[in-house]
């Protein structure tokens, strides 16, 4: 899932990336890895996933990352303008980040959401939708081996849905 998003994210050097939702940080650092020349700003809400990015990152030695514990959107209005945004998770603000997206992305900015739930992978979509955004859509199923007896069957996980939105030309 995470190679996908990264792929999705079509990222080039010097570009500012947020990470909203940023969990632990593995695509934050990714990001950072990848593009040792960008700026990445990993925005997690809980303090202990704030703290284990800034660890993750010393550990990985990527020196690009910042990590800011705080909620979105309240805390994207102080950050510089981004050319890539990856949410990972909004804690129900879906349409509120995407308003603050809308104004604090680049001309040809993209931003890249993952869903575990339909509703709202569903608000996004809406909101997409009338606010006249392009957007597709790519859901990875993955399935992992279980034995049973002598036998190995597929359990399946929980799909995720990717959506990767491009900012309007006419903004």
């Amino acid at each position: 899932v995470r190679l996908a998003i990264l792929g999705e994210l079509s990222l080039q050097p010097k570009q500012t990336v947020w990470d909203i939702g940023a969990g632990t940080g593995s695509v934050s650092i990714e990001i950072a890895r990848l593009c040792p020349t960008s700026q990445v700003f990993a925005i997690e809400k809980t303090s202990m996933g704030s703290s284990l990015i800034t660890q993750n990152s010393q550990r990985f030695q990527v020196d690009n990352l910042t990590s800011l514990n705080g909620k979105a959107p309240d805390v994207l209005r102080d950050l510089p303008n981004c050319d890539r945004v990856f949410i990972g998770g909004s804690g129900g603000n879906i349409v509120e980040i995407l308003d603050t997206c809308s104004q604090k992305l680049n001309p040809a900015g993209i931003v890249v959401m993952s869903f575990a739930t339909i509703e709202y992978q569903i608000q996004a979509i809406d909101w997409l939708s009338q606010n006249s955004w392009q957007y597709k859509l790519l859901q990875l199923q993955i399935s992992r081996s279980t034995p049973i007896g002598h036998l190995t069957r597929m359990t399946p996980l929980n799909p995720v849905t990717i959506i990767t939105a491009l900012l309007p030309e006419n903004r």
